[in-house]
């Protein structure tokens, strides 16, 4: 296990997927990627004001960096590379199983939900649509 990819939205079961990627990781000594997805909204069809959909998209991209500053934070102490990347995308799962294929990951870390637990009985959660798309391994941590 040479690469593990972990996608981070800032939930507890996020930092609990970074912590078992980074016990995986200490154990195999794997590069760690961190991603955060965000959607910057600029082709949303609802918002006509072209200024409050910059200050969306530039308010989308702090959180993301925050979210991803706080990640690296428990890597501090990682003896092996550990990296954190920014994508923008409308689909969370296809951008991280875009990013496990380019990157070619030996594993996926990722928590059972993110923050927005109310979607998954409308949408499906985005972990689903990782293990049933991709063809790789992926660790659900709970």
């Amino acid at each position: 296990m040479k690469k593990i990819l972990v996608p981070v939205d800032g939930s507890e079961y996020s930092k609990k997927a970074l912590l078992k990627a980074k016990e995986f990781g200490m154990y195999n000594e794997s590069q760690i990627i961190i991603l955060c997805v965000v959607n910057s909204l600029k082709d949303n069809p609802y918002i006509i004001d072209q200024d409050f959909t910059t200050e969306l998209s530039k308010k989308n991209i702090e959180i993301g960096k925050s979210i991803l500053n706080e990640a690296l934070e428990l890597f501090a102490d990682y003896p092996y590379k550990a990296e954190a990347r920014l994508k923008n995308s409308e689909d969370i799962a296809e951008a991280i199983i875009e990013t496990a294929e380019e990157e070619n990951v030996d594993l996926i870390v990722m928590g059972r939900r993110g923050m927005n637990e109310s979607s998954r009985s409308l949408l499906g959660s985005v972990s689903n649509k990782v293990l049933n798309y991709i063809n790789k391994s992926v660790l659900v941590v709970k």
